[in-house]
């Protein structure tokens, strides 16, 4: 099975297109279900998925969380080259088609303290034999 990632990132006017394919297992379990994959730095990625939330796992050195609540903001700590950081995450849209094998995200990524956007994301990802 294969794993297709779209991402759109606006960093202030300038758009960036980022796609990618991975093999990848898929491992449902009752109101969630998992894709697994490893990315082209070999990290190993957990993308994990519910109704209202997704929560993408990297396993890199230090590992990266981010969560995404449809309609909300979440607080999310990433590595960067100053160090571990918290910013926000503010979901404007999270759609889930787990028959058609289909996620739709789009956030902006705000800072922490002053909510100032960074960029603005739109994520397509795709999952089929």
């Amino acid at each position: 099975m294969r794993i297709q990632l779209r991402n759109e990132i606006d960093l202030g006017g300038q758009l960036e297109v980022i796609q990618q394919e991975f093999e990848v297992e898929v491992v449902d379990k009752e109101a969630q279900f998992y894709l697994i994959f490893v990315n082209d730095e070999g990290e190993k990625v957990v993308i994990k998925c519910q109704e209202e939330e997704l929560v993408m796992t990297r396993f890199s050195n230090p590992k990266t969380i981010m969560r995404f609540l449809g309609g909300k903001e979440a607080i999310v700590t990433i590595p960067t080259p100053v160090g571990l950081q918290h910013f926000l995450t503010d979901t404007k849209q999270y759609h889930l088609n787990r028959e058609q094998g289909q996620i739709q995200l789009c956030y902006d990524l705000k800072g922490l303290d002053n909510q100032q956007r960074f960029a603005s994301y739109k994520m397509d990802i795709t999952w089929k034999q």
